[in-house]
């Protein structure tokens, strides 16, 4: 089934995307709060009032982006040798500027990895610092599976494609 608000087909040069005005109207608020945080360090406000102070901005995006390993001296080295990919705010401004022009978009091969980084951030973001809902961080990955699915349907949904 085609999500109305957001449809992705493969196109002979990459993916063409189709967004709803409200996807739009949803998605660039925050938008604008990922690459805010990332290129200047702005900790988005909180939809509700918290008790504590807010993290920094570098405590927040590590928090995003969380090592597992069971030592905070791996977790650290972690995030010295991935903390200029994980924060990179090149995929998040491109995007954006993708939302000024008017749908539907055709999204070369070499862009889409651009929304696959900025919708995992995004999904980073509100899942730790808004606390967003399970829905709506589906939300921020359904974007990626459409995405995916056009690049290569097989892998998206684990079933083979008819010949």
């Amino acid at each position: 089934m085609e999500d109305p608000n957001f449809a992705v087909v493969s196109a002979g040069d990459g993916l063409l995307v189709r967004a709803s005005e409200a996807f739009i109207a949803s998605a660039l608020p925050v938008l604008a709060e990922l690459h805010d945080l990332l290129e200047n360090g702005v900790v988005p406000r909180q939809r509700r009032r918290r008790f504590w102070r807010a993290p920094t901005a570098e405590a927040l995006m590590r928090q995003m982006f969380p090592d597992t390993s069971s030592s905070p001296a791996e977790a650290d080295a972690f995030w010295e040798r991935h903390r200029e990919v994980l924060t990179d705010s090149g995929p998040s401004r491109r995007v954006r500027e993708r939302f000024g022009e008017p749908t539907p978009w055709l999204i070369g091969f070499d862009e889409v990895d651009d929304w696959l980084v900025t919708f995992a951030q995004l999904r980073g973001l509100h899942r730790t610092w808004s606390r967003s809902t399970t829905a709506s961080a589906q939300g921020f990955s359904s974007v990626q599976h459409a995405l995916v699915a056009a690049l290569e349907p097989s892998a998206a949904h684990g079933w083979p494609i008819p010949h």
